[in-house]
């Protein structure tokens, strides 16, 4: 089975210097986020940070990884792995919100983050998603439990293991 990927964005870390620093841009560049994005990114026990590299992402269906119905998180993790995706950290996900802004109004898109990087204070534990609508773009979070369920519309970004 070949793997259909579709080219999301390029990401460069390297320009931000801290966590502190990418939502300092997103405030000027009046981005919306949650207390929920702000109290995950800022808790130091999830231990987020800039990763000082440089990022090919993809957007891939989760029919595209060969399931017809719905399915869990950790099934499509498992899936993801076995065509060669790795998952994307944190860091990235927040700045490809700042990289990302032709985004089609009322589409959210999810991020592949490792399971259990981003836990609020509460030990809940978080996936971002970006959005656009009411004229603003937003940066979100979902649940990111293994057994959440996600459908194969739904797609997640992802890098390539070759290009990491």
């Amino acid at each position: 089975m070949r793997l259909k990927l579709k080219k999301f964005v390029n990401v460069d870390t390297s320009k931000y210097s801290s966590i502190d620093h990418c939502f300092k841009e997103l405030r000027r560049r009046k981005i919306v986020y949650s207390a929920w994005i702000e109290n995950i990114y800022k808790n130091k026990r999830n231990k987020i940070k800039i990763s000082k590299k440089s990022y090919n992402l993809y957007r891939v269906k989760v029919s595209s990884l060969g399931f017809k119905k719905a399915t869990t998180l950790k099934q499509i993790y498992t899936k993801m792995d076995r065509f060669g995706l790795e998952l994307v950290n944190p860091d990235v996900a927040l700045i490809a919100r700042l990289n990302f802004k032709n985004q089609k109004i009322g589409e959210w898109i999810r991020f592949a983050t490792p399971l259990n990087s981003m836990i609020d204070s509460d030990g809940i534990p978080h996936l971002p998603k970006l959005g656009q609508g009411l004229g603003k773009l937003f940066i979100e979070t979902y649940w990111s439990y293994p057994h959440a369920i996600f459908h194969p519309h739904n797609d997640f970004v992802v890098a390539k293991k070759s290009d990491i």
